[in-house]
C-alpha cells in the first residue's frame, strides 16, 4: 500500500485534524526543542517515533533538514516516486517547503530535524549567490551522510539543552552557515544547473562558510573506497571489500589512500566511527546506551568506542555527553 493512500485524510478537515492528533499521541515523542528560545529563521528538534506513517499533503511551511540518529526502514513517496531507505546514524534527508511528501517506517526511528525558514534562505540566495527567490529550488533528497548537517545539527542540540544566554544570536549565525551549505549542496538553478553556474555571488555579501567547499581532487579509486566507507562504516569492514569495491589490490589502495589522504582506510574508519558517535552524543542519544552508541557506529562494543574515543578526542563519550 502507497504511503499516501495510507494516510490520504486532508489536513483541512476536523476529521484530518483529529486523526493527526490522534497519530502525534501515538507516535511521536519529542524529546528536545528550540521553540521557546526564540529563535529566528532556525529551530531544532530531536524526535522518537514509534512504527507508523504520515503525510503532509500541502508540505511543510518550512524547509526540512533531517538527521538520522538511528538505524531503521523507511519508504519515502512523493509525486511518482516511491523510495526505501535502511536508515544508518548520520544519514541525511532534505525536503523543501511546500512539496507534498509523505513517509511510512515499520520500525522506531529517532533523528534530528532542523527547520529552516523559506524566508531567511531566499534572503541568503539572494545576497550571497543574487539568486531571486523564484530563480532557484531545493532539491528533494536523501544522503548516506552529510558531515556538515550532522554537525550542525550537533552544536544545536547541545545550545538548545544547556540554554546559555546569546543561544539565539548563536543559532541565527549556523542558520546562516545551513543556508550556504543547502545553496551549495542541495539547489538548483531554475533551469536545472548547479546554482553556482547560475549567478555570481552578490558584491559585499554578508554571509560566508567553508561548509561545503569543494575538496582537493582525489584518485578515482580513494572517492570510490571513501563513499564505500561512508555507506558502510556501521558495519564490520575488511581492507579486502574496501579494495573490492574500489577496483584495486588491498596493496594498491592501501598506498593510494594513505598519499591522498595521510592516513590509512582503517585508520580513516576510525576516525569516522568516533565523528559519527561525537555528534550522536552531541544530538542527544535518547535513552541509548554508550554500548548502543558504540554499536550504531560500527564498534564491537562500549569499551572498543571509549578507547578510540577517548585517544582522538582526549575524553571519554561519558565525559563528552551531555
Amino acid at each position: 500500500m502507497s504511503l499516501t493512500s495510507a494516510t490520504a485524510i486532508s489536513p483541512s478537515s476536523a476529521q484530518g485534524r483529529a486523526a493527526a492528533r490522534s497519530l502525534d499521541a501515538a507516535t511521536l515523542r519529542v524529546r528536545v526543542s528550540s521553540r521557546a528560545l526564540g529563535w529566528v529563521g532556525l529551530n531544532f528538534e530531536r524526535r522518537d517515533h514509534q512504527p507508523s506513517s504520515r503525510t503532509l499533503v500541502h508540505g511543510s511551511r518550512d524547509h526540512l533538514v533531517f538527521v538520522c540518529l538511528a538505524a531503521g526502514r523507511i519508504v519515502r513517496t512523493s509525486a511518482n516516486e516511491r523510495v526505501a531507505h535502511e536508515l544508518v546514524p548520520g544519514c541525511v534527508g532534505v525536503v523543501p517547503a511546500r512539496v507534498p511528501v509523505g513517509w511510512t517506517w515499520s520500525t522506531p526511528i529517532s533523528f534530528s530535524v532542523l527547520r529552516l525558514d523559506p524566508d531567511f534562505l531566499d534572503r541568503v540566495a539572494q545576497s550571497v549567490f543574487g539568486v531571486e527567490p523564484d530563480g532557484y529550488h531545493l532539491s528533494l533528497v536523501e544522503r548516506p551522510h552529510d558531515t556538515a548537517i550532522a554537525n550542525i545539527a550537533g552544536v544545536l542540540a547541545r545550545e538548545v539543552m544547556h540554554g546559555e544566554r546569546g543561544s539565539a544570536l548563536y543559532a541565527e549565525a549556523l542558520a546562516n552557515i545551513l543556508a550556504v551549505h543547502l545553496l551549495r549542496q542541495y539547489a538548483r538553478c531554475a533551469g536545472g544547473g548547479p546554482l553556482a553556474d547560475c549567478a555570481a555571488p552578490a558584491s559585499g555579501a554578508s554571509v560566508s562558510a567553508d561548509v561545503g567547499s569543494p575538496r582537493p581532487t582525489r584518485p578515482r579509486a580513494v572517492s570510490e573506497a571513501l563513499t564505500f566507507i561512508h555507506a558502510n562504516y556501521a558495519r564490520d569492514l575488511t581492507l579486502v571489500e574496501i579494495a573490492q569495491a574500489a577496483h584495486l589490490s588491498p596493496y594498491h589502495l592501501a598506498r593510494l589512500f594513505k598519499q591522498s589522504l595521510g592516513v590509512s582506510p582503517h585508520r580513516y574508519l576510525i576516525q569516522l566511527r568516533v565523528s559519527t558517535a561525537r555528534w550522536l552524543l552531541s544530538a542527544g542519544s535518547g535513552e541509548r546506551s554508550l554500548a548502543q552508541v558504540a554499536t550504531a557506529v560500527g564498534f564491537s562494543d562500549q569499551s572498543h568506542l571509549t578507547r578510540h574515543f577517548k585517544r582522538l578526542t582526549g575524553v571519554t563519550p561519558r565525559q563528552f555527553r551531555p
